[in-house]
């Protein structure tokens, strides 16, 4: 028999503490498979509480898989299945700092992610997330999506909202579902560097419209749309991916009185919206919700591989998306739609995104310092920024350069739409960098000192 008496985390059901620590202590090896338990009574008594607290925390880490009980013999530590343990990027990865992804620095805790995971755990309905989700999305995912958009200050009913498999997925199949093939969109010409493939995916070409530090430029898009070019509108309204632009009101006035003038519907991409903490404009949305589709989702505000989309479509405008989707089925995961519904139903999630603000903030600062009297755009909030660079650099050749002492960029041609080279000159730099390691104003300036050199042999990286 084992001599097993935990400690225990008193803030929580004592039930739910005795399983939580027989979990950590099967995890860490101190409970190993085929031990036997203490008999319940003697652990009630050893513990100091009642004997059915102890009866309930056995059920509930029975139900975890994780001891069984034998008539007559007591209860033992059920053998763990042998898996490979999660590995680390292979070693001649593990010194790059990659600066080309546009995602939230890691600030979520491995206490967060095991507190989601236990409340999954102790679900009764946990094997209902196994199966197909209807099309539209489990109704609980859904009606979670109606509360995270309220942050957005969207109101939406729950039958106009669809929740898909990330919300790059939620904008193709959107794209597909309100389009044919063959057909122009009306886009900025400087724009997410997924976008064009995306438009191929999706059988479209790109109308590429001119843009400004407010972002779309009205009378470029007026006079597109009054020449009936296109009849649908994709826009990244708060910080476009990658100039860091943010549409203010008075340009978003201007754009939905000339998209209510001539019919043109709105792609809203609002993935990056809060990360702003500042007051903003309304979302396209709220100002013309009976012509605006608005996609946003959560790999971009808490945790990049936390795949959710939340597309909203005009009130009645439901059943096209919902038949595309049936058809399309880029459904959401159950598994991974349960834990963001526990982190955003127990305020996890946002105490989360108050670190992820904060630290984007301090990279964001320090890039800002190590490149003053540089040419850049990086609206508070932005998660990256847009960098231009001396005339002697093309952007391919510089990223190309960054990447053989261990930095990785984007060069800025990725984002061009057209083949007018307008991003030659300039590269993206994301401040989301996941290794904890490294250092951004040694990062960053590493990054200038090679901008302003004119021959690569001149640079020497810092470590």
């Amino acid at each position: 028999m084992t001599i097993w008496a935990p400690s225990l985390d008193r803030s929580k059901p004592l039930y739910l503490a005795i399983a939580d620590a027989m979990t950590s202590d099967v995890q860490s090896g101190l409970l190993a498979a085929g031990d036997r338990l203490p008999p319940q009574r003697d652990l009630a008594w050893k513990l100091g509480v009642t004997l059915g607290t102890v009866t309930r925390a056995y059920a509930e880490a029975e139900s975890r898989g994780l001891l069984s009980g034998e008539v007559g013999r007591g209860s033992f530590v059920k053998s763990a299945s042998r898996v490979a343990p999660i590995t680390d990027l292979p070693a001649d990865q593990n010194d790059m700092v990659d600066l080309s992804h546009a995602i939230p620095p890691p600030v979520i805790s491995s206490d967060e992610l095991d507190q989601a995971l236990l409340a999954i755990m102790r679900d009764p309905r946990k094997l209902g997330l196994l199966d197909y989700a209807p099309p539209e999305g489990f109704a609980q995912h859904r009606s979670m999506a109606v509360d995270w958009l309220k942050r957005s200050g969207i109101t939406a009913q729950e039958k106009d909202v669809f929740v898909t498999a990330g919300a790059q997925l939620g904008l193709l199949t959107t794209l597909q579902a309100i389009t044919e093939p063959g057909e122009k969109v009306m886009a900025e010409t400087i724009n997410y560097a997924l976008l064009r493939s995306t438009f191929k995916n999706a059988h479209l070409q790109p109308l590429c419209l001119p843009q400004d530090q407010d972002g779309l430029l009205p009378d470029a898009f007026e006079k597109a749309a009054a020449a009936k070019l296109s009849r649908i509108l994709y826009l990244v309204p708060t910080l476009q991916n990658p100039t860091t632009n943010t549409i203010s009101r008075n340009r978003r006035d201007d754009i939905v009185a000339i998209a209510r003038k001539y019919d043109v519907t709105i792609v809203e991409d609002d993935i990056f919206r809060l990360l702003d903490e500042r007051v903003q404009a309304p979302t396209f949305y709220t100002l013309a919700p009976e012509r605006t589709i608005h996609i946003t989702g959560l790999s971009k505000t808490l945790a990049p591989g936390l795949r959710l989309g939340f597309v909203v479509t005009p009130e009645g405008q439901d059943r096209l998306l919902r038949n595309h989707l049936r058809s399309m089925s880029p459904r959401s995961v159950g598994m991974m739609g349960e834990m963001a519904r526990y982190w955003i139903s127990s305020g996890k999630a946002d105490q989360i995104l108050v670190r992820i603000r904060a630290e984007l903030s301090r990279r964001r600062a320090a890039f800002m310092d190590v490149f003053q009297g540089f040419d850049y755009r990086c609206e508070p909030g932005a998660p990256f920024a847009w960098l231009a660079l001396p005339p002697h650099w093309t952007a391919n050749r510089f990223a190309a350069t960054l990447r053989t002492h261990n930095i990785g960029v984007s060069s800025g041609n990725a984002f061009d739409l057209t083949a007018m080279r307008e991003g030659e000159h300039h590269i993206r730099v994301c401040f989301g960098s996941p290794q904890v390691n490294w250092r951004p104003s040694t990062t960053f300036e590493a990054i200038r000192t090679l901008a302003l050199e004119h021959e690569d042999d001149h640079f020497s990286p810092v470590a």
